[in-house]
């Protein structure tokens, strides 16, 4: 369908005075002068950051994102049962995030899931390795999940890989470990990891991405970049939506 005359002339700051999102009640306030000047950009620093959360599943143990939350000012959470305050898992993947502005929040868990992976040999596994007391693969495991990411209908699901910077890096990463004898074993991942991602990102799977940087700093900032674009083209559809209905 056509866009109207007023989708093009869409911007974020003006998506959130059109919606009526008020803007007064701010849940964070972030440490703008040292977001990497790559990342930086006036909408958003001062109207995205300053109302996220990141939401942490209950069952994460390397808590890096948290801390780099706490470092830069931004709000992280990890998922709770609303009536009890207990630790509660997310519904899937390993973050989401919401928006919350003073009269409206955005919750996207169950809607958009990012699925992070720390090291080569973890995700090598995911692909790989096959657990013998279950009878299936890590990777039929993985790609159980990402077809369960689209019966449910997510909006997104992101992969967050934690090593090299690019799809093309994914290819030849070695790795080591040591078997319960003592020896060390190194591996090869071979073109393993790259073809099941290449697979993953067709057009049958429109909703999966891949964000990957072996810096966390920037790995960080990257995800709510990312976050922020997503978040952005949510606003950018309800105003269209709102306007085809009065129309």
């Amino acid at each position: 369908m056509k866009a109207s005359n007023s989708d093009t002339k869409f911007t974020y700051s003006s998506a959130i005075s059109k919606l009526g999102l008020d803007k007064t009640k701010r849940v964070n306030e972030i440490k703008t002068d040292i977001i990497p000047s790559w990342a930086y950009g006036e909408d958003f620093a001062n109207l995205f950051l300053p109302y996220l959360v990141i939401v942490g599943d209950s069952r994460e143990q390397d808590l890096w994102i948290k801390g780099m939350c706490e470092r830069y000012g931004i709000k992280y959470e990890r998922a709770v049962k609303e009536r009890t305050h207990q630790l509660e898992n997310l519904k899937e993947g390993d973050y989401t995030f919401k928006v919350i502005w003073g009269n409206k929040t955005y919750d996207y868990d169950g809607l958009v899931a990012y699925e992070r992976k720390g090291s080569v040999s973890e995700f090598y596994g995911n692909c790989t390795g096959y657990k013998k007391d279950k009878g299936k693969s890590d990777r039929a495991r993985l790609v159980a999940e990402l077809n369960r990411f689209n019966l449910k209908l997510y909006k997104k699901v992101c992969l967050v890989l934690e090593f090299g910077t690019c799809i093309k890096d994914l290819i030849n990463m070695e790795f080591s470990y040591y078997t319960t004898g003592g020896e060390k074993i190194t591996k090869n991942t071979h073109k393993v990891m790259y073809s099941a991602i290449q697979s993953w990102k067709q057009p049958n799977n429109k909703d999966f991405d891949v964000i990957q940087h072996y810096d966390r700093t920037t790995l960080f900032w990257l995800i709510l970049q990312d976050m922020y674009y997503f978040y952005r083209n949510e606003l950018r559809n309800e105003i269209i939506n709102k306007e085809m209905y009065k129309r």
